[in-house]
């Protein structure tokens, strides 16, 4: 069983079919919950006996923290090595007001974007929807985490089962109770799993990893755009705004040579008033894959210019944790 992906009703259920008291069941949430214990024998909460029989039905820590690396910025980075010893990575990204976590859908990523180190070696396996709580409890540990953004290693739409449990987890009041509205996913556009999130999580944030506005660009950046072409996604996200009233954010990593000179600007800037959408940037990191390079200064001012000019609104965001291959794109599981 996966413990980290049942809630606390879930646990007072799965006491109660084995005789126990419901409160019980609520003990055995809380322990889960701190993600401090690494065996139920360490709970001492619960009666003696009972905790040799969940030891020996259940594994209450589903991963180790193999490496832990620290930016200069504070940004740390974990590498966890999971029961079956898949290894895959967790961000945690602290400020003065926030501290994001940076959570892994799926060991390695079957998506294959040039400038992405996490596909470099293909898709693994999905990760559990209790492997992706567990993420969030490690970092959890150092300082209260409270925001998550499904970021990491993996296309959280891929995994669509799994991500939907672990955010009923994260926004359950009697654990985290972390508020759907500080969670974000992010995809590459899988067209009916945007339209069906509408639906079922319509308060969590949704990204969209764009990058380039036109087919030829975008399908050399992100292979997956054959499958899910633009005027696809744009369909998508318009009905998705209509069922959910949210309104997306753009993803779009600049890349010199490839996707920042001012016409692209303003043809994103366009693309994004279409759907009424925030566009949201950031500088290609040296860490990713495909050999790319980071554009200058001054190409960047001269792109969020020309956005700005067209009628859109960007943010320039910067990066974070690239000093231990942290930062967006540089995710590899190694």
């Amino acid at each position: 069983m996966d413990c980290f992906a049942l809630d606390r009703e879930q646990w007072r259920a799965w006491a109660a079919a084995r005789g126990l008291p419901a409160f019980r069941g609520q003990q055995i949430h809380a322990a889960v919950q701190s993600g401090r214990a690494r065996r139920f024998a360490d709970v001492r909460s619960l009666p003696a006996t009972l905790r040799a029989a969940l030891d020996d039905e259940l594994v209450l820590a589903p991963a180790d923290e193999a490496l832990r690396r620290e930016s200069r910025d504070g940004t740390i980075k974990s590498l966890l090595r999971l029961h079956d010893g898949e290894r895959v990575e967790c961000v945690a990204i602290p400020t003065a007001e926030r501290h994001t976590v940076c959570v892994s859908t799926q060991a390695g990523c079957a998506i294959g974007c040039s400038f992405c180190a996490s596909g470099a070696g293909g898709l693994r396996r999905d990760l559990s929807a209790g492997e992706m709580v567990f993420q969030v409890l490690h970092h959890q540990r150092r300082r209260p985490v409270t925001n998550v953004v499904f970021m990491g290693s993996g296309e959280p739409f891929l995994n669509y089962d799994a991500l939907l449990r672990c955010i009923a987890v994260l926004g359950d009041s009697a654990g985290l109770g972390l508020g759907r509205r500080r969670l974000t996913v992010s995809t590459v556009g899988v067209r009916d799993r945007i339209r069906a999130f509408a639906h079922d999580e319509p308060q969590v944030n949704l990204a969209v990893s764009l990058h380039a506005v036109d087919d030829a660009t975008r399908t050399a950046l992100i292979p997956a755009n054959r499958r899910w072409p633009l005027a696809a996604i744009r369909s998508a996200l318009r009905d998705y705004s209509k069922v959910s009233g949210r309104r997306v954010t753009l993803e779009y990593c600049l890349i010199a040579g490839v996707n920042t000179a001012p016409e692209q600007a303003a043809a994103l800037a366009r693309w994004a008033r279409s759907l009424g959408a925030l566009i949201n940037l950031i500088r290609y990191n040296a860490g990713g894959a495909g050999g790319h390079r980071a554009p200058d200064d001054a190409t960047v001012a001269a792109f969020v210019e020309a956005v700005e000019a067209a009628g859109g609104k960007a943010t320039l965001r910067a990066s974070r944790g690239a000093d231990i291959a942290g930062a967006c794109g540089e995710l590899s599981g190694g």
